[in-house]
C-alpha cells in the first residue's frame, strides 16, 4: 500500500510526476480549486475584518471525498500544486476542505517537472506559506467586493446583466482612453520627398529622403502639395554630392528569455494566437506531453515575470550552442531586465526543461499547436544565451544644390557581419516597429562623390493617431504600468471581450458603445477603481503581503472604505443611461418585451427577460449601428431564423445568423453568406451557387480520396500544408513523405502510429 500521497491540480501532472517516484507514492489530482466564495451571496463579513466564508465547490465533492480517504491512509501528504500564489491557495484550501492535520502536510514546489526538480523538492519540503495564501486571499476578496457591489449599480443604471472587475475595468479604461485619443486626433498633411540616385561608375542605385533645407540643422518637411511640387522642381535641377558618410559598428543583443507577458506578445505576433490560447497550450507543455512513450514536462512554469535562468540550464545551453554551431556563437554577457523592482524572482524564465528534447526530435510526437509554441520557447531561450548580432551601419548625407535652394537628404543601411543569435531567432515586431526598421541597401559610396539623379518622388501622407491595442500590445501596456500579474493577463483580456465591453476587429481591440458608456460612468463615480497608479500600487501592496510586511485585511480596508462612499453616491446621483439597449415594444405572440442590446457576442435582439421563468429568446444582429434604428418588426423578423429556403437533392437548404455572421447550412456544411447578398433576400439559386463554389474549393483541396474505407480517409491540402483526415480527426504527414505518393495502406499506418503517440 502507498505510504505517501501527492496531490497536484491536473491528471496530466500526475502522470508526468509519477514516473519519478516509487511505488510508495500515490498521485491524485484536485482538478484546480476545491473551495471558493459562495456563488449567490457576498460571502464576506465586512464587520468582522472582512472574514471570508468559503464553501466546497459542488463539482468537487466526489474528488474531496477521495482525497480525504486516501490522506487518512497515508503517512504523509505532499501538496505539489503550482509554485505561485494561486497554487499555494489551492493547497491551503485542500487542507481546510479535508481537515488535514498539520503533522501530515508537506508543501513542495518545483519550477519544472523533471526528475531532478521533483526529487529536490521532496528533499526541501516546507509548510504552507500563509503569506502567499493571504496575498491571493486579498486579491479574491477585493475582486468579490468590487464585483458584488458595483455590478448591481451598472445593471440598474446602464444595462441589465452588467458586471465589473478590478483589473478588467482598468483594462477597458486603457482601451477606451486610446479610442478617445484616436477620435480626437486631427490629422495633418505632410509629404515624403525622395531622390533616387545612381553612382556615376555603375548601375548601383540608392534612395535618399529629404530631411533639411539650407543647413543640415534646419529640419524641413513639406506640408502642402504646392510646397512639395516646388521642392520636387528644385531637386530635379539640383547637383548632388555626398556631403558626409558615417560608419559605425552596431551590436544587437539577444532578446531575454520569455516571461509570461512576452510569451503572450510573441505568440500573438508570430502565431496570431490569443493570450488565452497561448496560456492553455503552455500549461499542457508544462504538465507533460507523451514523448517516445513517456510523459515529459517540456517547459518550466509558464506564469512568471522573472528572466532568471538556472546555472545548470545556462551550462546546458552553452554546451548545445558550442556543439551545434561554434564557440563564436556563445553568449558572453548577461543582460538584465530593466524596469519593475517587484519581480517575483522565485521562478525562472520560461524555457525548455531539458535541451535534449530538441524540436526536431519531438516534432512527430506533438500536435501542431504544441509543437509551434514549444519551438518558439526553445528558439527564444537558446537565442538568449547566444552572442549578439554585429552590423556595419552606414549613414549617408546627400547635399542637393541649385541656384534656388539647398536641400539635405539622408539614407542609411546596415550590412550583417555576424548573425549571432539571429541565426535561430528574430523577434517579432509591432506595426510601428516594422515601419521604423525599414532601411536601404547602400552601394559603396565615398565622400564628395557626385551621384546622378534618376528620379524624384513625392508622396502625400497624413499623420496617424496611435494604433488601437492588439492583445500583444495591451499585455505589454499592462505589464509596463504594473497592472495585474502574469496569471491575470489572459483571463482579463478574455473577460472584457466576453462581457461585450471590447470587440476584436482585425486583431485590434476596440471598445463597444457599451464599453465606452460603462467606462465613462465608472470614471465619473468610481475614479479610484480606474486610477492606473492606484491599481498598480495595489499590486505592490499585494507583494508586500506576500513578503509578510502587510496584513491582507489592511489592504482590503483601505480599498473598501472609499468604495462604500462612492457606491452610496452612485446609488443616489447616477442617472440611468441608454447604451445600445432599446425597448422596442411587446412581442405580439407572447406579450413579452422585445429589446435590442450589446450582448456577450455582440449586438443582439431579445424577447423576454432573464428574470422570467421561461428563458428569453435571442437573435444576433449584423452590426452595432443597427441597434439605433432597428424597428420592432425588423427585430421580430430576426427570430424567423433558422429558415429553410429550399431543397437540393432531397436535403434542406437553411439560412441562419451565427456569431461570425449569416450563413447557409446544407448537408452538415456551413457556408458564409457574403456581404453582396442579404440573408433576408437570398434565394435558393443564390444558395446553390455558394454551395457549388464551396464544393469546387473542397474538391480542389483533395489530394487522395479513399472513400471505400470505413470511416473514409482523405488526404487534403490545408492552411498549414497537407494532412490526413479520418472521422473528423486530422493527422500530420511526416515531412519526408510526399503527400501525392500516399497509398491507403500508408495512410492507415500513419494514423495508427500517431494514435499510439497521442494516447493518454
Amino acid at each position: 500500500m502507498s505510504k505517501f500521497l501527492v496531490i497536484v491540480e491536473s491528471p496530466a501532472k500526475c502522470k508526468t510526476i509519477s514516473k519519478f517516484l516509487g511505488n510508495q507514492y500515490e498521485l491524485l489530482a484536485s482538478y484546480g480549486h476545491v473551495r471558493d466564495l459562495p456563488g449567490k451571496s457576498l460571502g464576506i463579513d465586512v464587520e468582522k475584518n472582512f472574514s471570508p466564508s468559503y464553501s466546497k465547490l459542488k463539482d468537487k465533492q466526489k474528488i474531496l471525498k477521495e482525497l480525504s480517504a486516501k490522506a487518512k491512509k497515508s503517512d504523509l501528504v505532499y501538496l505539489a500544486t503550482d509554485p505561485d500564489r494561486e497554487g499555494e491557495a489551492i493547497a491551503w484550501h485542500i487542507v481546510e476542505a479535508i481537515n488535514l492535520p498539520k503533522s501530515k502536510i508537506k508543501r513542495i514546489v518545483f519550477n519544472e517537472i523533471t526528475e531532478t526538480a521533483v526529487k529536490d523538492a521532496m528533499k526541501t519540503s516546507r509548510e504552507i506559506n500563509t503569506n502567499l495564501v493571504n496575498a491571493q486571499q486579498a486579491r479574491r476578496v477585493l475582486d468579490r467586493l468590487i464585483g458584488y457591489k458595483l455590478s448591481p449599480i451598472l445593471s440598474r443604471k446602464i444595462q441589465r446583466g452588467l458586471s465589473a472587475g478590478r483589473v478588467q475595468s482598468v483594462a477597458v479604461k486603457i482601451i477606451c482612453d486610446r479610442e478617445k485619443i484616436i477620435l480626437a486626433f486631427e490629422s495633418k498633411e505632410y509629404w515624403v520627398i525622395q531622390s533616387k540616385l545612381q553612382k556615376q561608375t555603375s548601375k548601383d542605385t540608392f534612395t535618399a529622403k529629404l530631411v533639411a533645407k539650407d543647413t543640415l540643422k534646419n529640419k524641413y518637411e513639406a506640408t502642402t502639395e504646392k510646397e512639395a511640387k516646388l521642392v520636387e522642381k528644385n531637386l530635379n535641377k539640383s547637383n548632388y554630392v555626398i556631403d558626409d558618410i558615417t560608419k559605425s559598428n552596431i551590436k544587437k543583443n539577444p532578446p531575454l528569455p520569455f516571461i509570461t507577458s512576452t510569451l503572450q506578445q510573441e505568440a500573438s505576433r508570430k502565431l496570431s494566437w490569443t493570450a488565452k490560447k497561448t496560456m492553455m497550450v503552455a500549461q499542457r507543455l508544462y504538465e507533460g506531453q507523451e514523448i517516445e512513450g513517456e510523459p515529459v514536462g517540456l517547459i518550466t512554469y509558464m506564469r512568471t515575470d522573472s528572466t532568471r535562468i538556472a546555472d545548470s540550464a545556462k551550462s546546458a545551453a552553452a554546451t548545445y550552442i558550442k556543439d551545434k554551431y561554434d564557440t563564436n556563437y556563445l553568449g558572453y554577457s548577461t543582460i538584465k531586465k530593466k524596469g519593475k523592482s517587484n519581480i517575483q524572482d522565485a521562478h525562472e524564465a520560461i524555457r525548455p526543461s531539458d535541451l535534449s528534447y530538441s524540436p526536431e526530435r519531438i516534432e512527430k510526437f506533438l500536435e501542431n499547436d504544441f509543437f509551434k509554441l514549444y519551438k518558439l520557447i526553445w528558439n527564444r531561450f537558446l537565442a538568449s544565451q547566444m552572442a549578439p548580432a554585429l552590423y556595419d551601419r552606414t549613414q549617408v548625407v546627400v547635399k542637393a544644390s541649385s541656384k534656388d535652394a539647398t536641400y539635405f537628404l539622408r539614407s542609411s543601411g546596415s550590412i550583417l557581419k555576424f548573425d549571432g543569435f539571429t541565426r535561430i531567432y528574430t523577434e517579432g515586431l509591432d506595426d510601428k516597429q516594422q515601419d521604423e526598421n525599414k532601411e536601404n541597401l547602400l552601394p559603396e559610396l565615398e565622400k564628395n562623390e557626385e551621384p546622378k539623379l534618376n528620379e524624384v518622388t513625392t508622396e502625400q501622407k497624413f499623420t496617424q493617431p496611435p494604433p488601437r491595442f492588439s492583445e500583444a500590445t495591451l499585455v505589454k501596456e499592462l505589464e509596463e504600468l504594473g497592472i495585474g500579474r502574469p496569471s491575470t493577463y489572459a483571463p482579463t483580456i478574455s473577460t472584457i471581450q466576453d462581457r461585450g465591453y471590447i470587440v476584436k476587429e482585425q486583431k485590434k481591440l476596440c471598445p463597444s458603445e457599451l464599453g465606452m458608456v460603462t467606462n465613462d460612468q465608472l470614471e465619473a463615480y468610481f475614479n479610484t477603481i480606474l486610477d492606473l497608479e492606484f491599481t498598480a500600487n495595489m499590486e505592490n501592496q499585494l507583494d508586500e503581503v506576500q513578503e509578510g510586511k502587510l496584513q491582507w485585511q489592511e489592504i482590503v480596508s483601505s480599498y473598501y472604505s472609499p468604495l462604500e462612499k462612492m457606491i452610496d453616491n452612485a446609488n443616489k446621483t447616477m442617472e440611468k443611461v441608454s447604451v445600445g439597449e432599446r425597448q422596442l415594444g411587446p412581442d405580439p405572440d407572447s406579450g413579452k418585451e422585445v429589446i435590442v442590446k450589446i450582448g456577450r457576442y455582440g449586438p443582439m435582439a431579445q424577447i423576454g427577460s432573464t428574470d422570467d421563468e421561461e428563458k428569453p429568446k435571442f437573435a444576433s444582429i449584423d452590426s452595432e449601428d443597427i441597434l439605433k434604428t432597428i424597428t420592432l418588426e425588423e427585430a421580430l423578423a430576426l427570430f424567423d431564423f433558422p429558415k429553410t429556403i429550399g431543397q437540393f437533392e432531397g436535403k434542406d437548404i437553411i439560412v441562419n445568423r451565427g456569431r461570425y455572421g449569416p450563413y447557409v447550412k446544407y448537408d452538415n456544411g456551413f457556408i458564409s453568406i457574403p456581404e453582396t447578398l442579404s440573408i433576408n433576400s437570398i434565394t435558393t439559386e443564390d444558395a446553390l451557387e455558394l454551395i457549388a463554389e464551396k464544393k469546387k474549393k473542397d474538391k480542389e483541396r483533395i489530394i487522395h480520396d479513399f472513400s471505400d474505407t470505413q470511416p473514409p480517409i482523405q488526404v487534403l491540402n490545408g492552411k498549414y500544408g497537407p494532412y490526413i483526415n479520418q472521422a473528423k480527426k486530422n493527422f500530420k504527414i511526416p515531412k519526408e513523405i510526399e503527400p501525392k505518393s500516399l497509398t491507403l495502406e500508408k495512410c492507415l499506418d500513419i494514423i495508427k502510429n500517431q494514435k499510439k503517440k497521442k494516447k493518454k
